[in-house]
């Protein structure tokens, strides 16, 4: 397992992804900035639950697609003897690691930020939604890494924000938030940054300050993420097993 993490992590190397990991966190404290300064804490947080977030997992996933696409087709790692599903989650797990590493990025920008513009979120609360956005946002990962492989990077782009934005907004304040896993990092969100899915900071008494949904935010995402890991992991074996019967018919 550590050799494919170590693969795919080299196939990274000098590419584009690795300047998202500081783009995406500077665009987004820039946006949050120029919107309300005030509330740049709480801004920056609700935009990368609702739109940040879907959008780097998709263009990480769809970045790792299309290097593979561009080596014939994946018949380079379909050929190789080892477990096609380890390979599957060696790219998962890497570009979990990219994610978490951004995040932390961002946060680092953010406590330097505060330093010159001081917000009443504690830092603890800060690191706090990071590590709940990155585990909240882990399903993401297989999810996007298969759409990518049926409909392209640029569809999975377009479904996958699109989606986040009209749904994840939608469902994340109402009574059943938790069937939507676009909705579960929105949801959590709002105790702990204390910031409504629309934007607004949450008024005294507001029921969405409810800290409860955090847990049942967290068992859900992890198990989710767990399925969908087996679940793809698999797909993606099988379809290297038919790739090989059918090199071998021919």
């Amino acid at each position: 397992m550590i050799r494919c993490l170590r693969s795919e992590h080299l196939k990274f190397r000098r590419s584009f992804l690795r300047k998202l990991l500081l783009l995406i966190p500077v665009l987004n404290l820039l946006v949050s900035f120029l919107m309300n300064p005030i509330y740049i804490v709480t801004n920056t947080f609700n935009w990368w639950s609702i739109f940040f977030i879907p959008l780097t997992a998709a263009l990480l996933c769809g970045l790792s697609h299309q290097k593979e696409q561009r080596a014939v087709n994946y018949n380079r790692i379909f050929s190789l003897p080892v477990s096609l599903s380890r390979i599957w989650y060696g790219k998962v797990f890497v570009i979990a690691i990219y994610m978490l590493l951004m995040l932390l990025v961002f946060e680092m920008l953010l406590f330097i930020l505060q330093l010159i513009f001081p917000s009443a979120i504690r830092l603890s609360h800060t690191l706090l939604a990071v590590g709940l956005l990155w585990m909240g946002s882990l399903w993401q990962i297989p999810f996007c890494l298969w759409l990518s492989r049926r409909w392209g990077w640029i569809g999975t782009l377009v479904v996958h924000v699109m989606v986040g934005l009209v749904l994840g907004i939608y469902a994340a304040p109402l009574g059943w938030w938790w069937l939507n896993p676009w909705s579960w990092s929105i949801r959590m969100m709002c105790p702990v940054i204390g910031v409504h899915p629309n934007g607004v900071p949450l008024t005294a008494g507001d029921p969405l300050w409810n800290a409860a949904v955090i847990p049942a935010g967290l068992l859900l995402s992890v198990g989710f993420f767990l399925i969908l890991l087996l679940w793809t992991g698999s797909v993606f074996a099988g379809q290297g097993r038919t790739a090989a019967v059918q090199r071998e018919v021919s």
